[in-house]
């Protein structure tokens, strides 16, 4: 971080605050601590706090005291980011077709009552977490005594991705709200996990009959329930300066779950605070097998996949990629446009709260905004947020 950022951020927030960075030897992640986001921030304070993560891709801000500190804050401050979209994962799942009637989840059927019920008196989702705008992300729930005698269970996480990069206009940030990180690392190694390949699902088939040397790749996910990260504006960075050049002219067609007439877009895009240029989701089909794979304009089918796959293999070498610790109270901020992310794998049905991992993620879309609330058109609404969401007014003056 340069000594003029460093500055400002101080400036605006005091000179109490810490910093520490690089967090990731690409250049990547920016921890601040001494930041209480309980208060509502000055116009001087979130433009500092954009242009901190347009430079460093991946911010944290530490320490937030979870006894003070609600969703709602954490929704408030989202939307300096841009507009906050309801997750579909909040809705009742009925049929493929459950977005174009959509309902909400209910009573025992929402994530905070199957986090509220694995630990009675214990541990409760903080106020704030109902919200259709907020994803509960949650390895627990109340288990049968079937469930309790099996003991927990490993999922394989996810497959690389950014998040709804789809759409006519793509989500720009997604955040997470930490509450609780696994804390046991008495497996194997050191570990929370056992230390085994991952090759079940959902790694088939998509990756079945990719290069062996990609699987590998993809398949170095982290143990201790941190999240991937692979900086792609730091992988552009170090191509050579003609490779560059042939990169930014192409341009994808990316395809939500239906094969639907997708416009052309840039493969390579320019942050427009920090001028940096990033790879943008250069990921063949980042959700197998439910994802339509991308189409790069000029190319087949065949040739589209060879050269996204070759990009991918290039940005997932070690030297961009990050694992990055959760601490609870952490609110971290990721930059969807420079750089991609998976979730990692997971230990399920587990009865020991050193095995808890909950966090709250918001993701957000369009234009930051120094001041709340924010002045979107109702036209802009109903075209790019789902049900034309947005966040109440008693969230944005919430004390």
């Amino acid at each position: 971080m340069g000594e003029t950022l460093k500055a400002r951020l101080r400036g605006a927030f005091g000179s109490h605050i810490g910093t520490e960075g690089p967090l990731a030897r690409s250049g990547a992640g920016l921890r601040l601590s001494g930041i209480d986001l309980c208060d509502p921030l000055r116009p001087d304070q979130v433009s500092v706090l954009l242009d901190t993560l347009s430079q460093s891709r991946i911010l944290t801000l530490s320490g937030q005291n979870l006894d003070a500190f609600t969703v709602a804050h954490f929704e408030r401050f989202a939307n300096h980011w841009g507009a906050p979209l309801p997750h579909p994962s909040n809705f009742k799942r009925r049929d493929k077709h459950f977005m174009e009637d959509p309902e909400l989840l209910t009573g025992e059927e929402r994530p905070t009552s199957h986090v509220n019920a694995a630990f009675p008196g214990q541990l409760r989702c903080l106020p704030g977490a109902e919200s259709p705008a907020v994803l509960v992300v949650a390895n627990m729930r109340g288990l049968s005594d079937e469930e309790r005698k099996a003991g927990p269970t490993l999922t394989c996480g996810t497959t690389w991705h950014t998040d709804i990069e789809h759409q006519a206009i793509p989500l720009n940030v997604s955040m997470f709200l930490v509450h609780r990180a696994p804390a046991r690392r008495d497996a194997p190694g050191g570990t929370w996990l056992p230390n085994r390949p991952l090759t079940a699902p959902p790694f088939e088939p998509y990756f079945e009959d990719s290069d062996p040397e990609l699987m590998r790749l993809r398949r170095t996910l982290p143990l201790n329930g941190e999240t991937a990260f692979a900086d792609t504006a730091a992988a552009f960075a170090a191509l050579p300066g003609g490779e560059q050049v042939r990169l930014s002219r192409i341009r994808v067609r990316r395809h939500s779950y239906t094969r639907n007439e997708a416009e052309p877009v840039p493969l390579v895009r320019t942050d427009p605070r920090s001028g940096i240029k990033s790879l943008h989701s250069p990921l063949w089909c980042p959700r197998p097998p439910r994802q339509f794979p991308v189409e790069v304009d000029g190319m087949s089918a065949h040739g589209s996949r060879a050269f996204l796959e070759e990009i991918e293999a290039h940005v997932l070498q070690p030297e961009f990629r990050y694992d990055h610790v959760h601490m609870p109270g952490d609110l971290t901020i990721w930059d969807l446009f420079m750089t991609i992310h998976v979730a990692p794998p997971t230990l399920e049905n587990i009865q020991s709260l050193e095995d808890a991992r909950l966090f709250y993620r918001i993701s957000c879309k369009g234009e930051p905004s120094l001041t709340l609330p924010r002045h979107d058109s109702p036209e802009w609404i109903n075209e790019h947020i789902f049900l034309g969401y947005t966040t109440p007014q008693e969230v944005i003056e919430a004390h």
